[in-house]
């Protein structure tokens, strides 16, 4: 019997049989792992999926949820389409049971058009689903993208964050997941952002990370 990680491996491979778009590496891939406390059995876990703007706010998470949970952490540059995105997180969420899983993909595989975009990510809420089915779940929407060097102009690319926050928002209404609005936490703050388009300075960083855990903790009971 296929495990829920292949049968969905299996349905990307058919699709991708069935139109042009495939899985597109970057320049440099990336996963970075982190398991808090990986020996204390004590509290509770929360699992952070996301990609570089998430390794920058997890540890403001993480001491905003001290003593109440331990803070996981799963960042890649994966699109939401890669089979090691797929493979990486089941991985993770066989590891310990999570009580809450906050995730976002949506800032990498820019050559994935709508509806494909929503299609993967369809399966990607699915297969974290099926694999801890009692976890809180939370999207965090995709953070804005700004021009080089000057953090109060948008890129055009940016409009391709916001479709996807937008066809995201509609899907996690769907299956009435809370959403997490990061893009608003950030947008029009150019004091909180570094000069390179995507990331965030210290501040910027504390204002997400708080956000954040406030979701986490509005989200499990």
């Amino acid at each position: 019997m296929l495990t829920l990680t292949a049968a969905l491996l299996a349905g990307l491979a058919q699709g991708a049989n069935a139109m042009p778009e495939t899985v597109v590496k970057e320049q440099y891939e990336w996963f970075n792992l982190w398991w808090d406390c990986a020996d204390d059995p004590t509290l509770a876990r929360v699992l952070l999926i996301g990609d570089s703007i998430a390794c920058g706010y997890s540890p403001v998470v993480t001491k905003e949820l001290e003593g109440k949970y331990h803070v996981d952490r799963l960042g890649t540059s994966s699109s939401i389409n890669d089979p090691a995105l797929l493979q990486t997180t089941e991985m993770m969420l066989k590891q310990y049971r999570y009580a809450a899983v906050h995730f976002n993909n949506g800032l990498h595989g820019f050559h994935l058009d709508g509806p494909t975009y929503a299609a993967a990510l369809r399966d990607y809420v699915a297969l974290i689903k099926g694999l801890t089915p009692n976890a809180k779940l939370v999207w965090g929407s995709s953070t804005p993208i700004t021009e080089s060097g000057e953090p109060q102009t948008l890129d055009p690319k940016n409009e391709t964050v916001t479709t996807r926050n937008t066809l995201a928002a509609a899907m996690m209404q769907e299956q009435a997941i809370p959403i997490d609005d990061l893009y608003a936490v950030v947008a029009g703050k150019p004091d909180l952002r570094s000069n390179d388009g995507y990331h965030y300075n210290a501040a910027g960083y504390e204002a997400l990370g708080k956000a954040v855990a406030d979701a986490i903790l509005k989200a499990i009971p």
